[in-house]
């Protein structure tokens, strides 16, 4: 077709190689989108095995935005070789500092980042099958452990890579000048590293999971995501705490939601003018609601313990066999009016702090 086009030159490239030029980057630019859905509909093949013929569009999903960058990069590359720097601008070759050189790094490095994206998205989708695979699915907080930890490798490879191909740099001595620094670099990172390990536990001994209610020290709250180095709890207040993983590791942890029982407890204070008929009375009365309680557990506890200072003390315990804390204030509230009635029924009265002062005449 070259010769249906006028020998016409603009800054010294001819008007065909000007018009192919625009015809490769806008039919590539508008054609990108197709592309990168038949490239990832094709690269699937090569993980079918993997995923036993399932999560195709999940597939097609993850990869189709990094195709399209590597699509544009690709096209931008061949469009422009296919003209010429005019003379005029008197520009150094490609091979020292100079804008040539300048944007052919520009475009190696996008390059770089469009190949790194594509193997991030690889391993979400790895990651996805392994956690909603029909056998033996492994659990989505290990799961998420290594889909972070893989892709902290493949950056740092991909970061050197980039540095040898584009930059040409000695990784050899490079990782030599780091080893020397190494040891200052693991003691500022302890803390860091300490998080690291923390996570890794929490991955295997599974002491909670996203979802569950815990309660670790003076922290109490609901686990809503096990990073790499924080978990993040939404307390009962409804804020947002992030909690480094050592500190979840180092202290006595209760994961609420795996008992199946939870326990009330509290100290039930009657006046020093309750009688002693009266208040084993009202144990016994106490004991009958506990026990006749659906909700309420065979381990219960009514006792006359203490001589405080300003009340007599009945020990009441027992537990709501469900974990919602919705029903277990619910119990609560209609175990503590039936003992409302119970102590006005015998005659007696609720203590609270007093003092009763004798003047000698």
């Amino acid at each position: 077709m070259n010769w249906l086009i006028p020998d016409i030159t603009f800054f010294d490239n001819k008007l065909y190689d000007i018009l192919l030029f625009a015809a490769i980057l806008l039919l590539g630019l508008l054609l990108k989108r197709f592309g990168a859905k038949f490239l990832s509909k094709q690269s699937f093949r090569i993980f079918k095995s993997f995923s036993r013929n399932q999560f195709s569009e999940v597939f097609i999903d993850l990869l189709r935005k990094p195709l399209e960058q590597l699509i544009t990069v690709l096209v931008i590359y061949f469009a422009f070789e296919r003209l010429n720097f005019p003379d005029t601008w008197n520009l150094v070759a490609v091979d020292k500092m100079g804008i040539r050189l300048m944007m052919l790094v520009v475009w190696q490095i996008a390059f770089f980042v469009a190949v790194c994206r594509i193997l991030l998205r690889t391993t979400d989708f790895f990651t996805h099958v392994l956690i909603n695979r029909e056998n033996f699915p492994i659990s989505p907080e290990l799961g998420n452990f290594l889909k972070e930890l893989i892709k902290v490798i493949i950056v740092i490879l991909c970061i050197f890579a980039g540095l040898r191909i584009i930059f040409h740099v000695n990784i050899t001595a490079l990782v030599a000048s780091l080893g020397i620094g190494g040891l200052a670099v693991a003691l500022a990172a302890q803390d860091t590293l300490a998080n690291l390990l923390g996570s890794f536990v929490i991955y295997l001994d599974k002491p909670f999971k996203a979802g569950d209610l815990i309660e670790a020290g003076d922290i109490k709250g609901r686990v809503e995501h096990v990073g790499f180095r924080t978990t993040r709890i939404r307390t009962l207040e409804k804020s947002l705490l992030t909690v480094p993983n050592k500190k979840l590791i180092d202290v006595a942890l209760n994961n609420i939601t795996l008992s199946d029982a939870r326990r009330v407890k509290f100290d039930l204070g009657l006046t020093y003018a309750s009688k002693s008929s009266q208040i084993l009375n009202i144990i016994t009365d106490i004991k009958e609601v506990l026990i006749k309680h659906p909700k309420i557990g065979e381990e219960i506890t009514v006792h006359f313990t203490d001589f405080s200072s300003s009340s007599l003390n009945i020990l009441v315990l027992y537990f709501v066999m469900s974990n919602e804390y919705e029903l277990m204030v619910q119990v609560k509230e209609e175990v503590n009016m039936e003992i409302m009635e119970i102590v006005e029924k015998h005659g007696c009265e609720f203590a609270f702090p007093t003092q009763t002062l004798h003047i000698q005449k």
